[in-house]
């Protein structure tokens, strides 16, 4: 029974992910694609200022510390809030 029923998932995830030229079809805009990864190399860039923040001696290390936490957190709540308007204005 839950055979059937990943094939029957697995066969409507294909059927909506292909058009008729056989390309892959996303349900997202290209805009919300573009800013997902946008904000994904501003995460690692964040990350990458933290462990140098936190490797150096220097009395701004402790603020850049807490700006690249308080981004890890607000970043992507703002890029997905982006991201489900843009797919819900697009319908």
């Amino acid at each position: 029974m839950e055979k059937e029923r990943n094939e029957i998932s697995q066969e409507r995830m294909e059927e909506r992910t292909e058009e008729q030229d056989g390309k892959p079809k996303s349900s997202y805009p290209k805009g919300a694609r573009i800013i997902a990864g946008v904000g994904t190399v501003l995460l690692a860039l964040m990350y990458v200022v933290t462990l140098i923040a936190a490797l150096t001696t220097s009395p701004a290390s402790s603020g850049l510390f807490k700006a690249c936490l308080g981004g890890s957190i607000l970043l992507p709540i703002m890029l997905w809030l982006y991201i489900r308007f843009a797919k819900l204005l697009n319908k």
